[in-house]
């Protein structure tokens, strides 16, 4: 293999030639300057950044800037030859160098893979490649600047060097070696005597190795240092190793150390279906010993069959994590499919890192159940995203359902038959018959004999039985059955492939019996991309031929035919309808056909761009979790509202690009609604659109995300420059500018930003923005150092969340709290911080994801369990 060179932080700090010579760099501020743009990798670092990290030891200089330039050329000539390049990229640098040739990049990959190995149980294995992680550090991590600019980084380091220290004890004493696990564990708690898991861990190897009176004597010795020294118990780890080592339990060490359960994760919760479950009790008691069994099973079968169905079932009797519902019904391309897992898990966007790596440190240490549904639709994305979590993720299982099997390693295939049609799809069709009209007799022998020759004829598909059954209790049994070619569901059908096409055909007929309006309003009813309530329903589909008064009726009518499905809201226990995925398509196919499909997705979204308005005006009210939660849900209406604006309606695109600015920033942190902002910015017609000047702080912050503060800094004062008089989204074009001066580095202007955005909130009467602006102020005086002022920002704060009775407004109060109190009494920031979660949890969104400020107590919160 090529040699490579080597950039060296995990000790004194080393530049060396692909030939393994040191390359001479005697000058610290040259060092310095390296190390800072390591810190940052494929990043802009200001030029300020930059002369501060420099010019550590002394002023810096008169003209700061040209010297820095200087010292910029020399590094360059420097790193020459190396791989790596120093690109100029306003307003500082970008050091581009690849993730091997940096000695610390190279430890947590190296960690990860052993984290890997050891989960899918080869110890050994993961014991070597622990190794040869440690084997590359020579001393402290940025050792030279570890008391200067490089201090979080090298504190980062050594926790992640200390657990994986842990974790290789873990590994040793899975792999059965003992004496080594016992020699290196002495020394790790000599090192470390405070690190309780490691004192576990010793105790274990100790027991193991026959010694307990020995491990019972650092369970003595640990619990009197903590006492001594922390005034505090020892940990339940430390309590529960010593309960295994008196009752001589002892066994393997777990490899990971141990994380919060998975149902603490705020996840999409699996739908609760209106109708009960009918028959299939042995299918469901062989998949769920299967998911007992294997990690991956995939329910397979063809459209109709019931595979949703029966995993939403098998995971509402899952006896453990609550199941989490990751639905790709919608996907269509890898980034979507990416998309929906980082939605449905909880998971932040990352606007760092990658996916991969989200999505795995999201998950791995943490039980799990995850229902993935529908994938045939992109298997292969599918199928990459589940293998990459199954084998990151030792904890967590995959119920998937799919027209064919994945094909990923380890994966049970369950192939969903049929209902037996002189059994149980006899069943379920009287039960549905039955619900339709309630004077059928379903026990009489002659309507249970026409009932099995219904079933027999839809070859028991519960979709198909389902949808029937309306129709049986309208036309009566014998009628349907003598009208069966009406279905065009023959006997000759099972030798026919596709089964979708047989789906399509009982659908076509099912249309065919609707009175002309409720076949416009099913037609209609297929814009929406997931479910609806009817008065979306009213306020979309209504039009000169078909009345809004008319509406609510003619969807019960559907819904009462099985055409469209109710659905309840597990969260707010509200109750609402969607249309089944085989529904939709045909639906969408006959609604081509009528040549409504413009008009209809332009109703679609100009609703849209009302809707979010009203919703985005409560916010910050006592309206607040209502707003939030049908906000989140309207996802995949905004998704296709986008996607049609963008091509036929630029207007519509860009006012409801505008209506969600508030939601999307603040909000919701969402990267995906940002980033159509920046695509706004080439609609016809935009430079002149009265509201563009908050899409362009959208799209000034979705520059930011991606690094490119100059780009960023200018579409912000284009914003502000295209504000009007009383325009009402001043205050959050405001906040936005200086979001991108905290960015960029310039907190001056951002706390003036912020300071404008206060005042243009008090004039609108804006109690939001009033509320968020104080907060913002008193975190960022906190931060510059001035206590007296942050606090007078946080009494305002408190005043406008007290005034507006907002638990957003709460949960930013909460927030500033928390950094107020951090240096002066920490236990209370916890305190504050902890309620700032519990609130922002509660309404589906985090106060600090997508901001500039670091909460600087966050891992104590964390280590509180909050």
């Amino acid at each position: 293999m090529m040699s490579m060179a080597e950039f060296r932080v995990l000790g004194s700090f080393e530049v060396r030639s692909a030939a393994g010579e040191a390359i001479a760099m005697p000058s610290r501020r040259q060092r310095a300057l390296l190390a800072r743009l390591l810190l940052s990798p494929s990043h802009t670092v200001s030029a300020d950044s930059l002369i501060e990290s420099a010019w550590t030891d002394g002023a810096p200089p008169r003209h700061p800037v040209p010297a820095l330039q200087t010292l910029v050329s020399r590094l360059r000539v420097l790193l020459e030859d190396t791989g790596a390049e120093l690109e100029t990229a306003p307003p500082g640098y970008r050091l581009r160098v690849p993730p091997e040739m940096v000695d610390s990049w190279r430890f947590e990959d190296l960690v990860g893979e052993a984290r890997v190995l050891a989960a899918v149980g080869d110890p050994a294995a993961a014991v070597a490649r622990y190794d040869e992680a440690a084997a590359l550090w020579r001393g402290a991590a940025y050792a030279e600047f570890a008391d200067a600019f490089a201090g979080p980084e090298a504190v980062r380091l050594e926790q992640i060097r200390l657990a994986a220290a842990e974790e290789r004890l873990a590994a040793l004493l899975e792999a059965g070696d003992t004496a080594t696990a016992v020699a290196d564990a002495e020394t790790l708690t000599r090192a470390e005597p405070l690190r309780e898991r490691a004192q576990a861990l010793l105790m274990r190897a100790l027991a193991r190795s026959g010694r307990a009176t020995d491990a019972l004597a650092v369970y003595q010795r640990v619990r009197e240092r903590l006492a001594d020294e922390l005034g505090t118990e020892p940990s339940d780890e430390l309590k529960e190793t010593e309960l295994l080592v008196l009752r001589n339990q002892v066994g393997p060490s777990p490899c990971h150390a141990p994380g919060g359960s998975a149902d603490r994760r705020r996840h999409a919760a699996v739908p609760h279906m209106a109708s009960g479950f009918v028959g299939r009790a042995h299918e469901l008691a062989e998949v769920a010993a299967a998911l007992s069994r294997d990690r991956l099973v995939t329910v397979t079968g063809p459209g109709g069959v019931g595979k949703t169905r029966l995993a939403i079932e098998c995971a509402a009797r899952w006896d453990g994590a609550s199941p989490a519902w990751v639905e790709l019904a919608l996907a269509d391309d890898a980034e979507s499919v990416v998309s929906a897992f980082l939605d449905a898990l909880g998971v932040p966007d990352p606007w760092s890192g990658t996916w991969p790596e989200a999505l795995t440190a999201a998950l791995r240490d943490h039980e799990a159940v995850i229902l993935v549904d529908n994938c045939e639709n992109v298997i292969d994305h599918a199928a990459a995203v589940i293998s990459r979590i199954l084998r990151a993720c030792p904890r967590v299982r995959v119920l998937a359902t799919s027209r064919e099997r994945l094909a990923v390693e380890g994966e049970a295939v369950f192939d969903l038959a049929p209902l037996p049609a002189d059994g149980t799809a006899t069943d379920l069709f009287l039960a549905r018959l039955s619900a339709a009209d309630r004077t059928i007799d379903i026990t009489d022998a002659e309507v249970r004999r026409l009932a099995g020759a219904v079933s027999r004829r839809l070859d028991g598909l519960p979709l198909a039985l389902e949808l029937a059954a309306p129709r049986a209790a309208a036309l009566g049994l014998a009628e349907m059955l003598e009208s069966a070619d009406l279905f065009g569901l023959v006997a000759g059908r099972r030798g026919d492939p596709p089964r979708h096409t047989d789906l399509s055909s009982l659908l076509a007929w099912s249309y065919e019996l609707l009175t002309e309006d409720e076949q416009r309003l099913l037609r209609r009813l297929s814009v929406f991309p997931g479910a609806f309530g009817a008065d979306w329903a009213e306020r979309v589909c209504s039009d000169g031929a078909l009345p809004a008064p008319r509406v609510a009726g003619l969807l019960a009518a559907l819904t009462d035919k099985s055409l469209v499905t109710r659905l309840r809201c597990p969260r707010t226990g509200r109750r609402g309808q969607t249309l089944l995925e085989t529904v939709r398509h045909f639906a969408r196919r006959e609604l081509e056909t009528a040549d409504e499909p413009l008009a209809l997705r332009a109703a679609h979204a100009s609703f849209l761009v009302s809707w979010t308005a009203e919703r985005t005006g409560l916010i910050g009210s006592a309206y607040d979790g209502a707003s939030m939660y049908f906000l989140h849900a309207a996802a995949n209406d905004f998704r296709a509202a986008f996607a049609w604006t963008h091509r036929h309606d630029p207007d519509l695109g860009i006012r409801l690009s505008a209506a969600l600015h508030r939601y999307a920033f603040n909000l919701r942190g969402d990267h995906e609604l940002l980033q159509w902002s920046e695509r706004a910015l080439g609609l016809p017609g935009f430079h002149v659109h009265p509201q563009r000047s908050a899409v362009l702080a959208s799209a000034a912050a979705f520059a930011g995300m991606r690094g490119d503060h100059e780009t960023a800094l200018r579409r912000a004062r284009e914003a502000v420059f295209s504000l009007g008089p009383g325009d009402r989204q001043a205050p959050a074009v405001h906040d936005l500018s200086a979001w991108t001066h905290w960015l960029a580095g310039d907190p001056a202007h951002a706390m003036a930003a912020h300071r404008r955005q206060w005042r243009e909130a008090r004039a609108l009467d804006d109690l939001f923005h009033e509320g968020l602006a104080a907060s913002r102020l008193a975190v960022g005086s906190m931060l510059l150092g001035d206590r007296a002022e942050a606090e007078r920002w946080l009494v305002r704060c408190r005043s406008a969340a007290g005034s507006a009775r907002s638990p957003v407004l709460d949960a930013y109060a909460e927030n500033a709290a928390s950094h107020c109190r951090a240096e002066e009494s920490p236990e209370a920031a916890v305190e504050h911080l902890a309620r700032c979660h519990e609130l922002a949890s509660a309404l589906g969104f985090d106060v600090t994801t997508g901001h500039p400020l670091v909460d600087r107590i966050r891992p104590e919160a964390q280590a509180s369990g909050t």
